[in-house]
């Protein structure tokens, strides 16, 4: 055998060559034995069992002679395809969100989108990346930052994907007041409201033509149109108003501002005058100070 081939390779292959001249031998010498004294049709079938019989054997065998070098193959096989998705991983994980962008119908170019964190327009995207212009926070307005911003797609397999409302489509815009003041809830709440009736009634009709289509669409309630206002309180003990008004997500701080500036103007603000039983334990609670601090003056003289 040639010297590149290791013995116990040559001493298989010589055995399964053995194999092979034996059973072929021992297959003519049935068929010439069990078919020399029958008719054509017997003779055809017994040909056909003792054919399969052979091959059989011959599977058997030879599976049994090179059962180790298979395995040993497909050992191999399986460490290279191992180390080839190991060292590939990232790509393939970018193939999967792009696949999955593609076929989920997640955004498309010129969508605002925010994931991981980032909120951005969508500008390019393609097999391994997604290239987005940076948006600031929603309370600073809807202008880019002029910075881009380009994710791997694998993002897209590890978080949320929001989708926003396009500035030219309604959307419900929330902001909260906050407000330390000796008016009352009922009273700001009023303001409020025809504060945002003032500033929505120019668009109402369009808006609750558009919050009835896109209700419709989507097959869920959606907030809107017109305003809502919560009360609540913060940590702090002071009061929180909690604002939706349905508009345009381009006009949405212009109007917010708005709604602002005509509650604020409207309501008097400044330090809250203590009620007399305030006064009175703030009080008491000076004179036992004054009193402690004198105790300790004369302890240490």
């Amino acid at each position: 055998m040639p010297f590149f081939i290791p013995s116990h390779v040559a001493d298989n292959i010589a055995l399964s060559l053995m194999i092979l001249a034996g059973v072929t031998v021992s297959r003519w010498t049935v068929e010439w034995a069990v078919t020399r004294s029958c008719d054509a049709l017997a003779a055809r079938r017994r040909r056909f069992t003792i054919r399969a019989i052979c091959n059989a054997a011959i599977a058997i065998a030879l599976l049994g002679i090179w059962l180790s070098e298979i395995q040993n193959i497909m050992f191999s096989l399986a460490a290279v395809m191992v180390a080839l998705v190991v060292a590939t991983k990232e790509l393939l994980m970018c193939v999967a969100g792009s696949v999955l962008r593609f076929g989920g119908h997640l955004f498309k170019v010129g969508d605002r989108i925010e994931l991981t964190g980032i909120h951005g327009e969508v500008i390019d995207h393609g097999l391994f990346s997604t290239t987005i212009m940076e948006l600031p926070p929603h309370h600073l307005g809807h202008a880019g930052t002029g910075r881009m911003v380009m994710l791997p797609n694998s993002i897209l397999l590890t978080g949320p994907v929001r989708v926003e409302p396009q500035p030219r489509q309604y959307a419900p815009h929330r902001f909260t007041l906050t407000l330390e003041t000796q008016a009352s809830p009922r009273e700001i709440v009023g303001h409020i409201k025809a504060a945002a009736t003032e500033a929505l009634a120019g668009d109402l009709d369009r808006a609750t033509r558009f919050h009835r289509l896109t209700a419709g669409k989507a097959g869920a309630d959606i907030a809107g149109p017109g305003h809502e206002v919560a009360v609540a309180t913060s940590d702090l003990g002071k009061l929180q108003f909690h604002i939706m008004i349905y508009c345009l997500v381009k006009d949405a701080r212009a109007l917010e501002q708005t709604i602002l500036l005509d509650v604020l103007e409207k309501l008097p603000l400044g330090e809250r005058t203590p009620r007399p039983a305030e006064a009175k334990a703030w009080a008491e609670i000076a004179r036992q100070l004054r009193e402690g601090t004198g105790q300790r003056r004369e302890a240490a003289a």
